[in-house]
């Protein structure tokens, strides 16, 4: 999937695998730490520090650009000596030394260090979005660290109902990226906005950060698909262990109703329900065909230039896939695009066809090349309990038609006769209503999600018994 996770300071973030701090500056200070960056003969960003503990009890940080909307930014290591720490990321250092009552900062990316003061704040400037939610709240929030398979730790919400005995729950599942509970994308926070929903009409809602991001331990960097299916089916257990809940569901979103149908199809006896939001119901390499077709067409490429470039796509992933091997794998990818003529290359760079999944930073990457190996079909053609699927049909990145289709066709191959299927008019990726489906739009638009997608969830989940 192309990422919907902004860059910061005109450098593409990724993440490496945690190591573990230990007690000092960050336990003494604790919280939200801001200040502005200038950047020189260019703009100011205000850059943030999060001193925080982490599901596994240990201390540990996050940084904040939120002037470019990016909240959560996940360290990769962390030094302390006295009274200074040192945040290293994959692209930038955040140097601290305690100052008083402040941090002396600074910041090292790119050709020298840049001076950063910061000061504690109460929270991070955010953009007000008319659907976030307000006080008072008719639930309690219990904060919870599920244990997974292979020792990592998730940090997650539990949001239960005031007065409600034996209530369904269901467990929020992110699509691709660095997604926290809250799931912040393009200024909204999606995950809050649906548990808040839900758990206002009766039901509880388990909401987690996902591996290596914020208060969850592991290595989101080198994470597989598996990985994330069977920290998926930790928190099921958890929540089924409780013996509190009368079902238990799964709602994902983009690659998540993948993770949320593989559970459900090996744990027929943990899951009740699975609602899929924007969901895949193709092959790896046929999906991201299809979702790099509306790429290149939204960047303005033309029919024709579109077709071309599919063949080169087809090629890059094809290449991807037939390359375990990391170093192999980009170095014919580096000769495939050298093999293009001069006129195939121009159009590559026109519209954008070396970005996300398409660069080389993304070909690296472990989740990709399995990604691009699964078939979501196998999983939900083995899935026998009811399902709601739904698709916006300005949806450019898991376009709806053919991934409703395809999710709708394995199930009743299956012989599953309890799916809901539905193409929601005018909505995007997001279920927000929109004018084109453009991934520039989502932080444009104020609503986060369409009342017509929360109501339709609602009403299937309430209507499990």
């Amino acid at each position: 999937m192309k990422s919907l996770f902004r860059t910061v300071l005109a450098l593409v973030l990724t993440l490496a695998s945690h190591s573990i701090a230990h007690a000092g500056v960050l336990q003494d200070h604790l919280g939200r730490w801001q200040g502005d960056l200038k950047i020189p003969n260019g703009p100011t960003f205000k850059i943030g520090a999060e001193l925080f503990i982490r599901a596994d009890g240990f201390y540990w940080a996050s940084v904040a650009s939120p002037d470019q909307g990016a909240y959560d930014i996940p360290v990769t290591s962390i030094k302390e000596t006295g009274d200074t720490a040192e945040l290293d990321l994959s692209f930038a250092t955040l140097k601290l030394q305690w100052a008083k009552d402040h941090f002396d900062g600074v910041w090292v990316q790119g050709p020298g260090p840049l001076p950063l003061t910061l000061t504690q704040v109460t929270d991070f400037p955010r953009v007000t979005r008319s659907q976030a939610p307000k006080a008072p709240f008719p639930y309690r929030d219990e904060i919870l660290a599920i244990p997974s398979a292979d020792g990592v730790t998730l940090g997650a919400t539990l949001s239960i109902p005031n007065g409600k005995v034996h209530p369904t729950v269901v467990i929020l599942v992110h699509g691709s990226g660095p997604g926290t509970r809250d799931l912040d994308v393009a200024g909204h926070q999606q995950f809050r906005l649906l548990a808040d929903y839900l758990a206002r009409q009766g039901v509880a809602v388990l909401r987690y950060d996902k591996r290596g991001v914020s208060r969850s331990t592991g290595d989101y960097e080198n994470h597989t698909l598996p990985q994330l299916v069977d920290d998926l089916n930790a928190a099921v257990q958890a929540m089924k262990a409780r013996k509190q809940f009368a079902r238990i569901g799964l709602i994902g979103l983009s690659e998540g109703p993948q993770i949320a149908a593989a559970v459900a199809a090996k744990h027929p006896d943990s899951v009740d329900f699975v609602v899929s939001l924007a969901g895949t119901g193709l092959p790896g390499v046929e999906e991201m065909l299809l979702q790099d077709r509306a790429w290149a067409a939204d960047h303005g490429a033309n029919p024709a230039e579109v077709d071309r470039l599919m063949v080169y796509v087809r090629h890059y992933y094809e290449t991807i896939v037939a390359n375990a091997d990391v170093e192999p794998r980009i170095a014919a990818l580096k000769a495939l695009y050298d093999g293009l003529s001069p006129e195939d290359k121009a159009s590559v760079e026109k519209h954008k066809m070396n970005e996300g999944t398409l660069s080389l930073e993304w070909a690296a990457k472990p989740f990709l090349r399995v990604g691009l190996m699964s078939n979501p079909l196998v999983d939900w053609r083995a899935v026998r309990c009811p399902v709601l699927a739904l698709g916006g049909s300005l949806d450019h990145q898991v376009p709806a038609k053919e991934n409703l289709a395809g999710i709708a066709g394995a199930l009743h191959a299956g012989g599953n006769e309890h799916v809901e299927v539905a193409e929601l008019p005018s909505l995007n990726h997001l279920f927000q209503a929109a004018k084109t489906g453009d991934e520039n739009e989502y932080d444009t638009i104020d609503e986060t999600m369409a009342p017509v997608a929360l109501q339709r969830v609602a009403s299937f989940v309430n209507n499990q018994h």
